[in-house]
């Protein structure tokens, strides 16, 4: 198994709000995460019929103390500048952590 951490978080956002969120994580947030050390990544999944739709975040780092780095104190609970707060519908109060176990891709 490895030492890679998963953190999840899930919120809710309308549709027509998706390219925007995305838009505005890239132009506001993601420079900042990759200055963290031990952050290796990010995927963003959308469901695909409802509306608003729950969008999973999946955040990759080497260890928990990376997560730390980025969370803080607390690294269960939601990280949301207040910039990207208009964005959700409704947002989990916390995240979920997992080990990656496995992760192939064939791009």
């Amino acid at each position: 198994m490895t030492k890679r951490v998963v953190r999840r978080w899930e919120a809710r956002v309308a549709r027509t709000d998706l390219s925007g969120w995305v838009s505005t994580y890239r132009d506001r947030v993601l420079e900042g995460m990759r200055d963290i050390d031990g952050f290796l990544g990010v995927a963003f999944h959308a469901e695909r019929e409802a509306d608003p739709c729950k969008v999973t975040v999946l955040t990759t780092w080497d260890d928990m103390e990376s997560v730390r780095r980025f969370a803080g104190g607390a690294p269960e609970k939601a990280v949301v500048p207040d910039y990207m707060q208009d964005f959700f519908v409704a947002a989990d109060p916390e995240a979920t952590f997992h080990d990656e176990i496995l992760l192939e891709a064939n791009e």
